[in-house]
């Protein structure tokens, strides 16, 4: 899948965002618990100060849904420590120029946690 960025200034950003979004979420092997559409969650354009308009799904403690999201489109799952409990689990792309990411927080397992699910399942 691409993944050249491209800014659109007004309401030609929102909306080829919006055409972006949906054209994704129609084919997305789950469906998100949200869907935004905003410019404050992607980089800068090289060479600019702008932000691209740019879309998010959210899948809610679901990272299988983000991995299924990631293999349906061909994107690697990035993972990175989110406050110390949690970790942000995310894969990103571009689709006609629109950046693109899903992306749920997964609980970090902690050495006591792991053992009290093993004693669980003893």
């Amino acid at each position: 899948m691409a993944t050249e960025i491209t800014f659109r200034p007004g309401i030609d950003g929102i909306m080829t965002a919006l055409a972006v979004a949906e054209q994704v979420a129609a084919t997305a092997p789950a469906v998100p618990t949200s869907v935004q559409v905003n410019d404050g969650h992607f980089d800068y354009v090289p060479g600019t100060f702008e932000r691209p308009m740019g879309v998010l799904f959210y899948f809610h403690r679901n990272a299988e849904n983000v991995q299924a999201f990631a293999e349906a489109f061909a994107l690697d799952v990035q993972n990175r420590d989110h406050d110390g409990t949690t970790t942000y689990v995310y894969a990103e792309g571009a689709l006609n120029g629109v950046p693109f990411r899903a992306w749920t927080l997964q609980d970090v397992e902690t050495p006591a946690a792991s053992e009290e699910s093993s004693a669980v399942a003893a």
